[in-house]
């Protein structure tokens, strides 16, 4: 009995990291903006949290926004997602330093497909922004399909293409703005660790105010597991040039966040 007991023991401690969050799976915003095509597993449940503090380029003014997110697994190979983001500061050098609630949001994840060694994995992502910030008005909408494939063994790339689209605008803005992103992620210290990985990206989008072209991004980060069920974010972003030299962008982000599944 002693010897079976140890031996279901032994076997529960090596299957746990089964079960155990995955490091190298990619959640946009935390800490960079792409997807990777893994939803979580059917009815695990995750809470995500960020912290970001941003620096608007050449509009004066500093401020942080705080995202809660939680997610669902309510299907294999989806998940449903439900997310909140304050924040605190100016944009735009308004002066305006108010804490604003910010929007909900609801969103709905399905992968396609695994990879194999001839196809990469696809899916899609659709996610609404109800108007419940400060001064905010009609909803915004996101539809991205995510492209992931892997190369040269443990490296993997990340293709995100989104849609956005605002039903209502104040004058100037953008109703409808596409962007592209890249992602690259790499597993750090293999063979010797295996609970760190390295992500980089670059993209370009439309800016949300008519007129003003095109604004290319990058960024880099890292995801390090901390316990079996939980990952700690750190990264740092940037809109490094623009096509139209007044057009709103960030400076420089600083992210961090933690995810924890059960």
């Amino acid at each position: 009995m002693i010897r079976l007991w140890l031996c279901a023991t032994a076997l529960w401690v090596l299957a746990a990291p089964v079960f155990a969050i995955d490091h190298d799976n990619v959640d946009g915003g935390r800490p960079l903006r792409f997807d990777d095509a893994e939803a979580i597993a059917f009815r695990e449940r995750a809470i995500e949290f960020g912290l970001a503090a941003y620096s608007p380029y050449r509009r004066g003014g500093l401020g942080a926004a705080f995202s809660t997110e939680y997610l669902y697994g309510f299907a294999v190979n989806s998940h449903f997602s439900l997310d909140l983001d304050s924040s605190v500061g100016a944009r735009g050098g308004s002066g305006d330093k108010r804490f604003d609630v910010g929007n909900v949001g609801l969103g709905v994840f399905h992968n396609f497909n695994r990879e194999t060694l001839t196809t990469p994995a696809y899916a899609v992502r659709a996610d609404a922004y109800l108007p419940t910030g400060r001064g905010t008005r009609g909803v915004a909408l996101r539809l991205r399909g995510v492209m992931s494939r892997t190369f040269q063994q443990y490296n993997r790339v990340h293709v995100n293409v989104d849609a956005n689209l605002q039903t209502s605008t104040r004058g100037g803005d953008r109703s409808f703005s596409p962007a592209v992103t890249v992602g690259f992620t790499r597993p750090l210290g293999y063979p010797t660790y295996f609970n760190r990985t390295g992500l980089a990206e670059i993209g370009v989008r439309a800016s949300e105010e008519s007129g003003r072209g095109a604004i290319f991004y990058g960024g880099v980060g890292i995801r390090q597991q901390v316990t079996v069920r939980s990952a700690l974010d750190l990264g740092a972003r940037s809109d490094f040039a623009a096509t139209n030299r007044n057009a709103a962008r960030d400076n420089v982000t600083l992210v961090a966040g933690y995810s924890t599944q059960f």
